[in-house]
């Protein structure tokens, strides 16, 4: 193999490594980019909330009833707590 030939085939090489490098560059930055991640979560349960909500309205109904009484529960407690302290 003469010099150009070796030349060639170390170029052909370096731009291999860099492709493999590139590619994967770009999936460890779409791994670590995490506010891109839980942008996306929070729109795919946006999604599925939306879908909920005109699939099965009673169902959605139930749900946001369910959560809100679950949430006026815990702050209750909190508060009875706290009030308590306070004493």
């Amino acid at each position: 193999m003469n010099p150009q030939e070796q030349r060639q085939l170390g170029i052909a090489e370096a731009e291999v490594a860099r492709a493999e490098l590139y590619d994967t560059l770009g999936q460890l930055s779409e791994r670590l980019n995490y506010a891109k991640r839980i942008d996306d979560a929070t729109e795919r349960v946006g999604l599925r909330i939306r879908e909920q909500k005109r699939e099965r309205p009673l169902a959605f109904i139930a749900g946001v009833v369910g959560v809100a009484a679950t949430a006026g529960v815990i702050v209750w407690g909190i508060a009875k707590r706290a009030s308590r302290n306070f004493r």
